[in-house]
């Protein structure tokens, strides 16, 4: 009897053995010599565009998380004091 853990990883491809079958496949493709038409030409245009615009919003709602690692010396408490406008002088 076999136990459920052994079952799992039972046919499943190594991890360190797919990066290099992939880059074997990628690098040795031969030509496709395929169409590509405009309405396939604007959908991954947008794809590209979508996925750039994702990441812009997800950089700016991220980016004080961004600054703060490459502050030091910097707690988050102290950036929310300054930021609160409590310790400023009048």
């Amino acid at each position: 009897m076999h136990s459920r853990a052994a079952a799992v990883g039972e046919g499943a491809p190594r991890a360190d053995a797919v990066v290099p079958i992939a880059l074997v496949v990628l690098l040795t493709a031969a030509p496709a010599d395929a169409y590509v038409d405009p309405g396939t030409g604007g959908m991954l245009l947008q794809l590209v565009t979508g996925g750039v615009a994702g990441l812009l919003v997800l950089a700016r709602l991220s980016w004080s998380r961004i600054i703060a690692a490459f502050r030091k010396g910097e707690t988050a408490a102290d950036r929310h004091h300054d930021r609160s406008g409590a310790g400023r002088q009048a």
